[in-house]
């Protein structure tokens, strides 16, 4: 896949890191969404099952699932090597994780599919959810976990980091934060034939909060704050849900 403009961690990698290498090695508190991603796999997880991380950065997700499952089949897949060989190198010792270079815009594992993979705050990074989307229940046997942002209304945002622009008025250096149309987006994975279930988002505002204001303070971090009970970024009401899909 071509790397435009949007695709900001080809740039700066490590900014997209920000506390995720502290909290893969154990050194900060546990994500919210973390939290709920081990319930939502704990609920359908049977013993022998494989599961696959897509967009899994340096592999943050699996500290927490290994505490829950300590022999758990673990495969991560982020399109970035700089997040990949920095995985490998924190799980050097998991000889049941395994971490590979792959790209959600092409095909991923439709020749093997996963019992269980899971998507977290992936998708509202993109242009587009359909093709990833597709190549990610293409990869599925039983159950997708999706996180990403959905609403009543699809807004596509540009938060721009530098004010450059094009002729056009275009930003040249930018950072997708879209929300779909919920109807929208479950109407596109039942025609792939799966069904679609919407999960509320369940956090805690104080730790939130709290994060946001010890931890989240370096420029461009983009944390999430709370305001009114909502979470926000920058000037964006994050309305994160879950979508866990299953074959009709």
């Amino acid at each position: 896949m071509k790397y435009e403009n949007w695709q900001q961690w080809a740039k700066r990698p490590d900014q997209a890191e920000r506390t995720l290498v502290d909290r893969a090695l154990g050194n900060l508190p546990v994500m919210e969404s973390t939290k709920q991603l081990v319930k939502l796999v704990s609920q359908v997880y049977q013993p022998n099952m494989k599961i696959l991380d897509v967009g899994c950065n340096v592999g943050h997700y699996l500290r927490s699932l290994r505490s829950k499952f300590p022999d758990l089949d673990y495969t991560g897949v982020d399109a970035y090597e700089h997040y990949i060989e920095k995985a490998r190198i924190i799980f050097k010792d998991d000889k049941y994780a395994y971490f590979e270079k792959k790209d959600i815009f092409k095909p991923l594992y439709q020749k093997n599919p996963f019992d269980i993979v899971f998507c977290c705050n992936v998708l509202f990074h993109f242009p587009d959810f359909r093709i990833p989307v597709k190549n990610l229940l293409a990869s599925t046997k039983k159950v997708c976990f999706i996180r990403l942002m959905l609403s009543e209304f699809t807004s596509i945002v540009k938060l721009v980091y530098e004010d450059k622009y094009d002729e056009e008025g275009n930003p040249l250096d930018y950072r997708y934060y879209n929300t779909w149309n919920k109807e929208y987006f479950i109407d596109y994975v039942k025609s792939l034939d799966w069904h679609v279930q919407l999960i509320p988002d369940e956090f805690d505002p104080t730790v939130i909060q709290k994060e946001f204001e010890t931890i989240k303070t370096k420029k461009f971090d983009m944390g999430t704050k709370i305001i009114d009970g909502k979470q926000v970024i920058e000037n964006i009401v994050a309305n994160y849900m879950w979508a866990k899909i299953t074959p009709i």
